[in-house]
């Protein structure tokens, strides 16, 4: 109930069902424990006896974007931290009428932005086959760290031999209606459908006309910019049937935002910064109907076994050497991955 709702209410609930009464404080400390377990499960996959079976795949889509979360860990002049968010699925399969649903979706919420990337790679090389057939379809609103070149490094990392990167169209909108909305909406009216027709001439035309009305220096500088980026990454937002894919399963970001944003954004919540990265979990792990198994999973039984100490020194020796052989993206030539995209012994 802590991801659907605040604490102290989660005790009036819990009070008017099963007529117990309970703290803010006790379920404060439940959900410490559920960040004990999250970072036991972490350790406990390198201890497994085999690795992952790795599912050969023909479309695999990867969306990254970040949720500003408000702290109170912060520095003063600056109380948000932010969430850096990856979705991982491959594809999207019809289940009812009106219904959509993504198949294997994987979600990846850290702090760390780095971390993240680096929890991106590892899962998709543990989990996916990805071979000369296979395509990486990826989408962004081409913010500061999910730009177009961060995904090109996932995709030459995972060799893939072809990759289509999208400019989230949501926000390419946003982005031309909000600056254009203090010239004539007819520019805006134009804009929109330049990119809906995808026709970069109608859009060079906007902006032509959206400088001729410009006088002041500031403003242009500003302007500059702005069309600088749009038409530079204009290749992006070339829709998918012109690239022969299917729009189904693009473009789902902001949907998977909401479930954390609706707990954790609400009347100006603030985190703590553990409680910002837990609650995030947790509400990926619910919806998932994963948080059963984070607590009474038999993998607990197996770790605890390893914590007292039953492994034997050369088992142990041995489950290190899985980590290292496992864990980590194996390029062709046995070098690794970095995180920074540079290739090491």
């Amino acid at each position: 109930m802590a991801t659907m709702m605040p604490y102290r209410q989660v005790c009036k609930v819990i009070d008017s069902t099963l007529q117990t009464i309970i703290t803010k404080d006790c379920v404060l400390k439940a959900v410490k424990f559920v960040e004990k377990l999250l970072k036991e499960k972490e350790r406990y996959r390198f201890y497994l006896e085999e690795p992952p079976e790795r599912k050969k795949v023909k479309k695999l889509y990867v969306e990254g974007d970040g949720v500003m979360i408000k702290s109170t860990d912060s520095r003063e002049e600056r109380r948000y931290l932010d969430l850096t968010h990856f979705v991982i699925h491959t594809g999207s399969k019809k289940v009812s009428t009106k219904r959509y649903e993504l198949q294997d979706k994987h979600e990846i919420l850290q702090l760390n932005y780095d971390k993240a990337k680096y929890n991106l790679l590892d899962y998709i090389y543990n989990n996916y086959e990805v071979d000369d057939d296979t395509i990486l379809i990826t989408n962004s609103d081409m913010g500061k760290g999910y730009t177009s070149r961060v995904f090109k490094e996932l995709g030459k990392a995972l060799k893939v031999k072809k990759h289509e990167h999208f400019w989230d169209i949501y926000h390419v909108k946003e982005k031309l209606s909000s600056y254009l909305r203090k010239y004539p909406i007819e520019l805006t009216d134009f804009a929109l459908d330049a990119v809906k027709k995808y026709n970069s001439d109608k859009l060079e035309l906007v902006f032509d006309t959206v400088e001729s009305l410009i006088c002041d220096e500031l403003e242009d500088q500003e302007f500059q910019k702005f069309k600088k980026k749009v038409l530079n990454n204009f290749k992006y937002i070339k829709p998918a049937h012109l690239r022969n894919l299917s729009n189904r399963g693009i473009g789902i970001m902001e949907s998977q935002h909401r479930k954390i944003t609706y707990r954790m954004k609400r009347r100006g919540m603030y985190w703590s910064k553990w409680g910002i990265s837990t609650m995030a979990n947790m509400i990926i792990l619910e919806r998932a109907n994963g948080l059963r198994e984070l607590f009474f999973g038999s993998w607990r039984k197996v770790y605890s076994e390893y914590k007292e100490g039953s492994f034997s020194a050369g088992r142990l020796f041995k489950k290190t050497d899985e980590l290292d052989k496992f864990s980590k993206p194996l390029l062709k030539n046995g070098r690794k991955w970095s995180i920074t995209g540079i290739k090491t012994k």
